[in-house]
């Protein structure tokens, strides 16, 4: 076979490393402490993007730790490759609210593959 022609196979591959871009914005209302951690990465920014494997789980945690009491907490905005996921899909949170404003810990977990579990929540049905 000629060097210049691909096969099927490699035609059809498709490398999946760095296809999710999860973008992470976490805004504070008056004073809170707060740990932070997507897929076990600590996160400190207010703004964070990182890239995961177009099959990987989405994992976010955050543990209030402290805060001023009626006065502040923590909100928190998702978008994985451009859809919007929270504020629009709190409901599948722990507390069912995007905003964080008692102790302890908060997470929403989205399975690993993300376009099937999206599909799914919006109502367009199955993905193959």
């Amino acid at each position: 076979m000629h060097q210049d022609i691909k096969t099927f196979s490699d035609i059809t591959a498709i490398d999946t490393n760095d296809r999710l871009a999860v973008e992470l914005t976490i805004t504070c209302h008056g004073r809170t402490e707060q740990n932070i951690q997507l897929n076990g990465i600590d996160i400190v920014a207010p703004y964070t993007r990182v890239l995961f494997d177009l099959f990987s789980a989405i994992d976010l945690n955050i543990n209030l730790l402290g805060f001023d009491e009626g006065t502040s907490g923590v909100e928190v905005a998702l978008n994985i490759n451009g859809l919007e996921v929270l504020p629009k899909y709190q409901h599948l949170s722990s507390n069912k609210k995007c905003y964080i404003d008692t102790l302890g810990i908060w997470s929403m977990q989205i399975p690993a593959n993300f376009y099937a579990w999206y599909h799914k929540i919006t109502g367009q049905g199955w993905v193959a």
